[in-house]
């Protein structure tokens, strides 16, 4: 490592950044890593879980959440 990546590292650890985990959690389990808004660096928060804002990640972009079925009711 060169002086100048370690006064970046530094400078880094003293903001309290860390650096984000990209790895993909497992089937079923979405975490952080999968939203649409971290994998783009759009998100501030470091979270271990998704928030409540959690947008799955998919190549074609931001989709929009899954509706609940409308139910009709007859009287």
């Amino acid at each position: 490592m060169s002086r100048r990546d370690d006064r970046q590292e530094a400078f880094i650890q003293a903001l309290g950044l860390t650096k984000r985990v990209t790895e993909r959690g497992r089937r079923g389990k979405p975490t952080c890593a999968d939203c649409f808004f971290h994998r783009k660096q759009l998100c501030a928060l470091d979270l271990d879980s998704p928030c409540s804002t959690f947008r799955p990640y998919s190549p074609e972009g931001l989709q929009p959440p899954r509706q609940p079925a409308l139910l009709v009711r007859t009287a």
